[in-house]
């Protein structure tokens, strides 16, 4: 079924109460439907007949113009292809140089698994890149410790400085003795058993502040340690 066209001129102009769509009417005030139709009709075809002979225009040149002499046949573009497909293509196994060591972080944005992240406290107080970095040193130290293989015997001929010392856990804590910093919005356990103290106070009285130890996990461990020596101690009296 053919579609059917109405010409639209000074003797057709459209009806009034067309709410179609009719080009540049928005720019034309002051004047009636009838005419304003008309004239943005033949302002429209106007520029629709320019573009295209435009067009045509640029298709005769592009076709009439000589060709350019090839500076190398097609043989070796195809060959220079196929190289750096064969170099750079995501499928295809690269060298050992280019694959990401242990140690380097994650790009930003990275939303994977960071060993050592959700376990530790590496984490609290800087960036998500010197999180990653601490996370991976701090993995790989504890596979070198237990795993012995190629690493650790590479390790031997030169000594090993790590990123992170082993004797600040002190200050790798997020509960510190020293409290919590002001208008921390955090949890504080017994927090609402501290009444009548100062927020300082409330900090360094919980249990898991109170303690020297790297972790709440170690002191517990030390506190049952040595109540189980005293109560053996107090059976064999």
């Amino acid at each position: 079924m053919k579609a059917f066209c109405r010409h639209v001129d000074e003797l057709h102009p459209l009806a009034p109460g067309y709410t179609g769509y009719l080009p540049l009417r928005f720019y034309r005030i002051g004047t009636s439907f009838g005419n304003d139709s008309v004239w943005c009709i033949n302002a429209f075809r106007d520029v629709i007949g320019r573009k295209n002979e435009q067009k045509d225009e640029l298709r005769t040149i592009a076709a009439t113009a000589p060709q350019l002499p090839p500076i190398c046949s097609n043989e070796e573009i195809i060959g220079v292809l196929d190289d750096y497909n064969y170099k750079h293509h995501p499928y295809m196994l690269g060298p050992v140089e280019t694959k990401r060591s242990l140690l380097e972080p994650p790009i930003p944005g990275w939303a994977g698994f960071v060993p050592r992240s959700k376990v530790t406290e590496f984490g609290h107080g800087v960036r998500y890149h010197v999180m990653a970095e601490n996370c991976y040193q701090d993995f790989k130290d504890m596979l070198d410790r237990v795993l012995p293989g190629p690493a650790s015997k590479e390790s031997k001929g030169e000594p090993h400085v790590s990123k992170i010392r082993r004797d600040s856990y002190r200050f790798q804590r997020c509960y510190r003795p020293e409290g919590m910093l002001p208008k921390y919005t955090g949890h504080i356990p017994h927090e609402r058993s501290g009444i009548g103290k100062t927020f300082g106070n409330v900090c360094r009285s919980c249990s898991v502040c109170s303690h020297e130890d790297k972790s709440y996990g170690a002191y517990l461990a030390r506190k049952h340690k040595t109540e189980t020596k005293q109560e053996q101690v107090k059976e064999e009296g």
